[in-house]
């Protein structure tokens, strides 16, 4: 089952992105990608992710999924500024086994249910991340 199918990817999507009240896994996966420019300099520039993510606000049957991915993109030097393009791939995973089946009946099997989607990234940081707004905060 997929997260499309059961009306979740978007609410899922937006959750990922800005709703987990520090600021958003992305802005965390931004300091992250920016920092790995940092260290690998002008050209092309991969980054994989990956944690157990609680998204419960959608869905009380997602509180432990699982959101993996890679960014995949290049790096421009721009002298004090380096410029960071590129797509950001996320995938779901999750299983869901009926809360109240306490395995006396038949029926409570778990299943997957899985979702990926997409986002463009794009960021002008500074090289000295001291004076950036783009920088480490934890990881994801």
């Amino acid at each position: 089952m997929t997260l499309l199918e059961i009306g979740h990817l978007r609410e899922s999507a937006e959750q990922d992105a800005y709703g987990d009240g520090t600021e958003g896994a992305f802005r965390r996966l931004a300091d992250q990608i920016a920092d790995q420019a940092r260290a690998s300099g002008a050209g092309a520039l991969s980054y994989d992710f990956g944690a157990p993510y609680d998204f419960d606000d959608v869905a009380f049957s997602h509180s432990n999924a699982v959101v993996r991915g890679g960014f995949v993109g290049g790096v421009d030097d721009r002298g004090a500024m380096l410029r960071i393009t590129g797509e950001t791939t996320i995938e779901f995973s999750d299983s869901f086994e009926d809360p109240l089946d306490v395995g006396i009946e038949a029926g409570g099997t778990p299943f997957p249910i899985t979702g990926s989607w997409t986002a463009r990234f794009s960021a002008e940081v500074t090289k000295d991340a001291g004076r950036s707004a783009y920088g480490a905060v934890g990881g994801w």
